[in-house]
């Protein structure tokens, strides 16, 4: 097994090999006395950190792990990392999911191809994801690299979540940080802020709004110390959306107004859209439905994954105007989207069944309304208690008065 001697001595080697000064090779990735550490054995590297000093140093960061690296391997950890970033999940479970029975070897190179596959499962759906978890924790603990350990486990909280199992996603994100506190040679804040990001989207699918609030309030605290802004336009959309439920709108849309900054620097399609659909969503709450209309016509594209999300915004408005027909064509185009699995996000479009129950009660189909409003409150019976059950309940039981 590599020890933090074996690697220090290596990187010392090279480094006075290449006549390079501690201070060269450290820059401005790490401290100097953090370089003197590793090599002295004090303390090992992270992964990311290794992979920095290797390339300095002209060598693969499995010189270091004393691991034969295959330059197949590598190629192909360097290609799936391309088709993750580009979202090609799919793709990523079909070149990977192979090699999962038991061919890959024990290098680091082989534990991150199964991080980017745990990643694809969970977009996918695709079982394995475990296992592959499992695999990937023991070569990262074999050669004493925790906090890489502690982020793929941190993967299974994603998988955890697709499973409704909400609680065992909470304890084990407490547990990974725990470890990773514990265990860390230095700060990797952008995991950090994963962490906090994690517990807050948990926690609301748990219904704990306040400690949902903290959670997303710590993160960006943390981005601001560091000066990194790591998913800040995420986490301003989870507090605006948080105060919207309890009926801030003033907070509401001040976090809304953030968002919207962060994103017009990150450019990334998803984000702009999600931020779009927050401002139809407080158009409605604030009774701007004229707005709100005009609004999820200009935003909404055609085969978008938040296509039904905005005919819903739609719907509602055209409700509360009184258009009935236009409102019940708005909402019968409502489905809920394969990668739905927050219960607040479930819950929010099962309200498009409550609202044409009272349309149709507004309309005298008495029949036709308690049906739709069965359904919706069926569906979030085991939900937690939000403003979109608390709204389905109350109308299941005013038609069933």
């Amino acid at each position: 097994m590599t020890s933090k001697q074996t690697i220090g001595d290596k990187i010392k080697s090279l480094r006075t090999s290449k006549r390079l000064t501690q201070s060269d090779l450290a820059g401005d990735d790490m401290t100097k006395s953090m370089l003197s550490q590793i090599e002295n054995g004090r303390a090992l590297p992270s992964m990311r950190s290794l992979q920095i000093l290797a390339a300095r140093l002209g060598v693969d960061a499995g010189y270091f792990l004393g691991e034969e690296q295959s330059a197949d391997l590598t190629r192909l950890v360097h290609d799936i990392e391309a088709l993750s970033k580009h979202k090609n999940y799919q793709a990523v479970v079909s070149a990977v999911k192979p090699l999962m029975d038991g061919r890959l070897p024990m290098t680091v190179d082989a534990a991150r191809l199964m991080g980017f596959y745990v990643n694809a499962c969970y977009y996918t759906g695709t079982e394995g994801g475990e296992e592959a978890i499992r695999r990937a924790v023991e070569i990262y603990e074999r050669f004493n690299l925790y906090v890489e350990s502690a982020k793929v486990q941190y993967l299974a909280y994603a998988l955890l979540f697709t499973q409704s199992r909400y609680s065992e996603s909470l304890e084990l994100i407490l547990r990974v940080r725990d470890d990773y506190v514990s265990k860390k040679t230095g700060n990797d804040f952008l995991f950090e802020i994963d962490l906090h990001y994690a517990e807050s989207v948990t926690l609301s699918a748990l219904g704990q709004y306040d400690g949902s609030r903290r959670a997303a309030l710590a993160a960006i605290a943390l981005s601001r110390e560091e000066g990194v802004y790591y998913l800040t336009d995420h986490l301003y959309r989870v507090l605006s959306s948080l105060a919207l439920m309890s009926g801030n709108l003033e907070e509401a849309g001040m976090y809304l107004d953030k968002a919207k900054l962060f994103v017009q620097f990150t450019e990334d399609e998803q984000s702009v859209q999600l931020v779009h659909l927050a401002e139809i969503r407080l158009a409605n709450a604030e009774r701007r439905y004229e707005e709100a209309i005009v609004l999820g016509q200009k935003y909404q594209s055609k085969g978008s994954r938040y296509e039904s999300s905005c005919f819903l915004q739609t719907g509602i408005a055209l409700y509360h105007l009184g258009r009935d027909e236009e409102a019940l064509a708005a909402l019968s185009k409502v489905t809920l989207p394969d990668d739905a699995y927050h219960p607040l996000d479930r819950a929010a479009v099962f309200t498009s069944y409550a609202y044409k129950a009272k349309i149709y009660a507004r309309q005298g189909k008495m029949e036709e309304a308690r049906q739709q409003s069965e359904i919706a409150n069926e569906r979030v019976g085991k939900y937690p208690s939000s403003v979109y059950t608390q709204f389905i309940q109350a109308t299941y039981l005013e038609l069933h008065a």
